[in-house]
């Protein structure tokens, strides 16, 4: 079956590049959304295909800002692309849900979606509104204090503008995977101060997600591209023997061995791109501080809690809350853990939730810069 070069760019870049290119009949969206966030001003985009900014001028009973979005689409054509393979582009929130996501890794916030507004008031045609219910709880702002923080946040300075640019200039190939990453992360925000345990699900997620085309070095990966049959003896099998390893080793048709170290890319990734992340100085209190040097153990960690929790329901080992510390520690001070009869190690002991969302935010957004 012939290849097609389907374009698998994000939504709302191929919406507006079709725009700019036809003299085809638009229309416009607008989406109401929420957040705890006070974010001033007002985005203009690409000559007013997105136009953001407040739509209440008071908080509501929750305390949340409300803005509106409106997005310019080319008409409906109806049908489906017969084009369409298994490869190809998709993200179910559509092109709203894009942004959002991509909005939530530049503001570093938590948004809600409250309603969609849809046609115009006319002698011909009605206004129309569908309300979304959201889960929201209010939580201590203590527990993440660059999301709740009062930092200045601006739709029109500050660089949104160039960050959807850089989005844009993205290769085609890289689309999907960033936008599930930005999707995994903003998820993530919403589980801060609810769910911890979510939060690191969510954000190891979103680094799995953004590696899948990672490679790793020969030194790392042995084993991977090596011809199957030059490293095992399959005479020596028996079918079911040789099938089963196959299987395991993830044999391509081409004899070559494509097993992928996921733990092991997961931690090279977070190494590679983190690089500026992570604050060095002469801290007094270094045992609660996380450093380039233990990185790797720290990541291992993580990522054995998450594997653990997901596949066995084993209980990760958190690092517990202290408001005082808000923000300046990386993790707890505590040397290993007792409850009931379980020991958690040292090396179990997860760092503090806001820790590893602003490295897990530094990866996405450096990644982007490379990838210029």
């Amino acid at each position: 079956m012939p290849a097609h070069n389907n374009d698998n760019r994000m939504a709302w870049i191929r919406s507006f590049e079709k725009l700019t290119t036809t003299s085809e009949e638009s229309y416009y969206y607008e989406y109401e959304f929420a957040s705890e966030c006070r974010i001033s001003g007002m985005l203009n985009y690409d000559n007013g295909k997105i136009l953001c900014g407040f739509f209440l001028l008071e908080v509501d009973k929750n305390g949340l800002h409300h803005y509106v979005l409106r997005v310019q689409c080319p008409k409906f054509e109806g049908g489906y692309n017969k084009n369409a393979d298994k490869k190809g582009y998709y993200f179910k929130d559509g092109v709203v849900g894009e942004l959002l996501s991509l909005f939530s890794l530049f503001f570093q916030c938590r948004f809600y979606m409250v309603a969609t507004y849809s046609g115009e008031l006319t002698n011909h045609s009605l206004k129309m509104k569908i309300e979304h219910d959201f889960f929201y709880r209010k939580v201590n702002k203590v527990v993440h204090p660059k999301i709740f923080s009062e930092t200045a946040r601006s739709f029109a300075k500050g660089g949104l503008s160039d960050f959807l640019d850089k989005v844009k200039k993205l290769e085609g190939s890289k689309h999907q995977n960033y936008i599930l990453a930005c999707h995994h992360y903003a998820r993530s925000l919403k589980e801060v101060g609810v769910d911890s345990e979510m939060v690191f699900i969510r954000l190891v997620s979103a680094i799995e997600t953004i590696s899948r085309d990672y490679k790793l070095n020969i030194h790392d990966n042995p084993l991977n591209n090596q011809e199957f049959t030059d490293l095992f003896d399959i005479s020596l099998m028996s079918k079911e023997q040789a099938k089963q390893l196959r299987e395991i080793l993830k044999v391509s048709k081409q004899g070559k061995i494509q097993i992928e170290k996921s733990k092991q890319k997961f931690i090279q990734f977070i190494d590679d791109f983190s690089r500026g992340c992570l604050k060095g100085g002469n801290w007094k209190a270094r045992h609660v501080k996380i450093t380039r040097k233990n990185l790797p153990d720290v990541l291992s960690a993580i990522y054995n809690g998450r594997s653990g929790y997901l596949h066995a329901g084993e209980p990760m080992y958190l690092s517990q809350f202290m408001t005082h510390s808000a923000g300046k520690w990386d993790t707890d001070p505590s040397l290993g853990m007792m409850i009931d009869n379980r020991r958690f190690s040292p090396s179990e002991k997860l760092p503090y939730t806001y820790w590893f969302e602003n490295v897990v935010r530094h990866c996405l957004l450096n990644y982007l810069k490379l990838n210029e």
